[in-house]
């Protein structure tokens, strides 16, 4: 396969898996009642719902970054053939994977989805995580290239 196309798809996995970090911890916020969406639900929102949102807002742009980021170190191990690197890489998507599947489990459970605010959350939390994701990819492959 060309090497180019090869890239291409590396970052494309890697900014996927950065988002759907993202959107893992988003749902995992939003179940705990500390997500985006605090702010949106009260007119006169005071210091603790502000200080919860502010706090979802960094960890779902962390989540993003470093799922960018180790998704992209991974697929950079894995071409490069570290076999060590590439297994221990391989159980964290794995979990993260799994973590998603059992978070939007528990969302379904919850009786309080949907509307306009859920919505907007949702779609800023994605649009977060998936810059920041490729941010994280994109700094793995210009530490990949200085190597």
């Amino acid at each position: 396969m060309d090497s180019d196309i090869l890239r291409r798809l590396h970052y494309a996995a890697a900014i996927g898996c950065g988002a759907f970090a993202a959107l893992v911890v988003h749902i995992v916020l939003t179940v705990f009642g500390a997500g985006l969406d605090a702010v949106l639900r009260e007119v006169n929102a005071g210091n603790a719902r502000q200080m919860a949102s502010a706090i979802a807002w960094w960890a779902i742009a962390g989540a993003g970054f470093i799922g960018g980021w180790s998704t992209g170190a991974y697929l950079i191990a894995a071409a490069r053939g570290r076999e060590f690197m590439a297994r221990l890489a391989q159980r964290f998507l794995i979990a993260v994977v799994f973590a998603m599947a059992t978070a939007g489990g528990v969302m379904s459970k919850s009786g309080n989805l949907g509307g306009t605010i859920d919505v907007i959350a949702g779609l800023t939390a994605l649009g977060l995580g998936v810059f920041c994701a490729f941010c994280g990819a994109r700094l793995a492959y210009l530490n990949a290239e200085q190597v």
